[in-house]
């Protein structure tokens, strides 16, 4: 339903980004139910859906491009339309129309497909329309293809924004939502000071967003370029508004930590964990653990990233670390990525801990609301001193009051909100150790992480192999199960991965291979007895019992999404199968290749991808000839950025930042550290900065989501 044009109701506080997506023009209720189920339910939101590219229709009118133009020139003009007649195959729907000059002799045609019933009524011979599309030249002359139709005299954009659509609402009503919002741009809450961004050189916000979404002719072909990159000044000033936010969060959070209980080290807490877990430290371990140990023992509050390539051992470093404050009368909070995850570190730390933890309390999505009560009734009376558990720890009442040290796995799977919220508010400061098995070059790292101090973790245990990685050509299936066949008559468990849950249709671009499409032919070739699945949509119970016939041996082949990627630890695992693998970024594939092997055993990793995708297969290559996270992981940062670095976009990824990317940024990032502390220091609780408040507050709500608890 449309809403008929009118003024915007004045946002909360006079601030247009947090007005909400129905006081817009042309939202309704039907279109603000689509929108809000994507994300956009504020003016900001709206604002930042950037368009995809910009046409530059300037003298895009002029028919002389029609008769001398190459393929791809951008052409908007008005004719006659000489001839329309359907085309080709009846369920085509081809609609071919020729287009004359008005007082001219040139023809162009144009041709549209799958066209409505009504398009021809539109086109019909005599009328008069307007086109706009790229040329593409035919043996029989220049030609349009898919164009867009206007109704003649229509006054186009110099420079014309184009927008995705967004769930079901077109692209052409997002242009005309957005440029309905964009007409109260100046009520948009600045929260850069005026001082701050005329000593960088930053534009206003208001002329920020209509450079990004209204563009006129003053624009330069390099601006335009710039605003397509998202490399212009636009970009920059809003990407300095998100970075300045997330600096003054960090930056209020380091100044309000205080103190912390001092923890010491009498009992020699690193040998006692090793002895426990059955393990030989390395050296790299030993280091690590002493930088912990010294941190635990300062009286200020560690803040510390613990990077790590897989099968590094980070757990039994963060377990040694928590085993000196439960000695020391303490309490400690684990935070996991998964279910699974979840309950395999508490079974390590079972094990690791033995009696100076006394009771543990593990706390996940699917534990019951009365097992959850009684939980929190026993933390809250100081008998338990260990808490492990997904988000649900998060809530109110899921870790002692008197909280001493907060160890975070896999830290990229939560926003900056989980880090702080896990800290803040307390006194004395909890210790934090944030964990990565994902590696992180260390400019990287300094970026995204600059609240805390690094620590890296190299050295590999002196039981584990390289493990053997191969390229399969894509759709050798007898190759991939003879060597799985080989792997479990070895005694080995394998583990076959595949992109998502269900495979994407023939029409889609998406991955083909879902998990009962890997089941119905291995299971065939392989014995369907052998084969256990493993995904996101099974409750908790079942992927538990999954696994555990998975570890037992008695279903050797485990058949799963990416919910196996992190944290998962089955010594006879031998073999990783990764289908589909073009579809995974590089740090997916090293992180799921670290899944076997941790045995000791000799072991291997098959790619397999579906098709040949442009530059795929040499990644994959990169990936089979390169055992180092690390290295792996600076030639990615230095192949193509920072904005994918856990690989394809999906659930749960950090959508924290619209505009800023911390690498490419790191000048910017910089500013807004400086601009951050002096602010602070100057009014702690932001009183005088209204606006730049709320900016912070939005920015760890976007963040304040972790990802969904289970993978696929």
């Amino acid at each position: 339903m449309k809403a008929p044009p009118g003024d915007i109701a004045p946002p909360p506080e006079g601030d247009l980004q947090d007005a909400p997506i129905e006081s817009v023009p042309y939202v309704g209720p039907t279109v603000a139910t689509v929108l809000r189920a994507r994300g956009v339910g504020t003016v900001g939101d709206l604002l930042a859906q950037l368009p995809r590219r910009y046409l530059d229709l300037r003298g895009a009118d002029d028919w002389r491009r029609v008769r001398h133009a190459e393929t791809g020139t951008l052409v908007s003009v008005e004719g006659l339309v000489e001839d329309a007649r359907w085309a080709g195959n009846p369920r085509a729907r081809r609609l071919s129309i020729a287009l004359r000059e008005p007082r001219g002799t040139s023809v162009l045609r144009a041709v549209f497909f799958h066209a409505k019933a009504g398009m021809s009524a539109r086109l019909a011979p005599g009328m008069t329309v307007r086109l706009t599309g790229s040329l593409k030249q035919q043996p029989n002359g220049p030609e349009l293809v898919q164009p867009k139709v206007l109704a003649p005299g229509t006054r186009t954009r110099s420079i014309e924004p184009i927008y995705a659509g967004i769930g079901s609402v077109p692209p052409g009503t997002v242009l005309r939502i957005v440029t309905a919002a964009l007409e109260r741009a100046a009520q948009w809450g600045d929260p850069v000071p005026t001082d701050v961004a005329r000593a960088l050189g930053l534009p206003r916000a208001p002329d920020a967003l209509r450079l990004l979404h209204a563009p006129d002719a003053s624009v330069t072909p390099a601006g335009l370029v710039e605003l397509a990159q998202g490399r212009s000044p636009a970009h920059r000033r809003l990407a300095f508004e998100e970075l300045l936010a997330v600096s003054v969060a960090l930056e209020r959070a380091r100044r309000s930590a205080g103190g912390a209980r001092v923890f010491t080290d009498p009992a020699g807490v690193a040998e006692l964990a090793g002895a426990r877990l059955g393990l030989s430290l390395t050296g790299g371990q030993r280091e690590v653990i002493a930088t912990l140990l010294g941190d635990l023992g300062s009286g200020r509050p560690m803040r510390r990233l613990l990077v790590g390539d897989v099968g590094s051992g980070k757990t039994a470093v963060a377990l040694a670390a928590s085993l000196a404050v439960l000695r020391g009368g303490g309490s400690v909070a684990w935070l996991c990525p998964t279910t699974l995850v979840a309950a395999q570190h508490a079974k390590t730390l079972e094990r690791g801990l033995a009696g100076d933890a006394g009771p543990m309390a593990v706390l996940l999505g699917s534990t019951t609301a009365r097992a959850r009560r009684q939980a929190e009734k026993v933390i809250a009376e100081g008998l338990v001193r260990m808490v492990v558990g997904t988000h649900a720890i998060l809530e109110a009442g899921g870790t002692p009051p008197a909280l001493d040290l907060v160890v975070i796995d896999e830290q990229h799977r939560f926003g900056v909100a989980q880090r702080l919220a896990m800290v803040a508010g307390r006194s004395p400061s909890p210790h934090l150790l944030v964990l990565s098995a994902t590696p992180i070059p260390r400019t990287l790292a300094l970026a995204q992480y600059g609240d805390l101090d690094l620590v890296t973790l190299a050295e590999r245990p002196a039981n584990r192999q390289p493990v053997t990685t191969r390229v399969v050509a894509a759709g050798d299936r007898e190759f991939v199960q003879r060597t799985i066949q080989r792997a479990l008559d070895a005694g080995g468990r394998v583990f076959v991965v595949v992109p998502r849950i269900d495979g994407a249709p023939d029409e889609d671009d998406g991955p083909k291979t879902g998990v009962a499409d890997a089941e119905a032919w291995l299971a065939e070739a392989l014995g369907r007895d052998r084969v256990v699945l493993l995904h996101g949509r099974m409750s908790a119970d079942a992927q538990k019992e999954a696994l555990d016939a998975f570890r037992r041996g008695t279903h050797p082949l485990l058949i799963g999404t990416t919910v196996v990627e992190v944290g998962l630890d089955v010594p006879e695992a031998n073999l990783m199968v990764i289908l589909g693998a073009e579809f995974f970024g590089v740090a997916q594939l090293h992180q799921l290749r670290g899944r076997v092997g941790r045995g000791g055993q000799r072991a291997a990793c098959l790619l397999v991808p579906e098709g040949e995708a442009e530059g795929a297969a040499a990644r994959l290559e990169e990936v089979a000839g390169c055992a180092d996270g690390f290295v792996l992981a600076e030639r990615d940062l230095a192949r193509r950025g920072a904005g994918e670095w856990f690989g394809e976009r999906q659930s749960g990824a950090d959508l924290t930042l619209r505009f800023a990317d911390p690498v490419r940024d790191v000048a910017l990032l910089a500013a807004a550290r400086e601009a951050a502390a002096r602010i602070v220091a100057d009014d702690p609780s932001l009183a005088r900065h209204p606006t730049l408040s709320r900016a912070v507050r939005r920015l760890l709500q976007r963040g304040a989501s972790p990802v969904a608890e289970e993978a696929g």
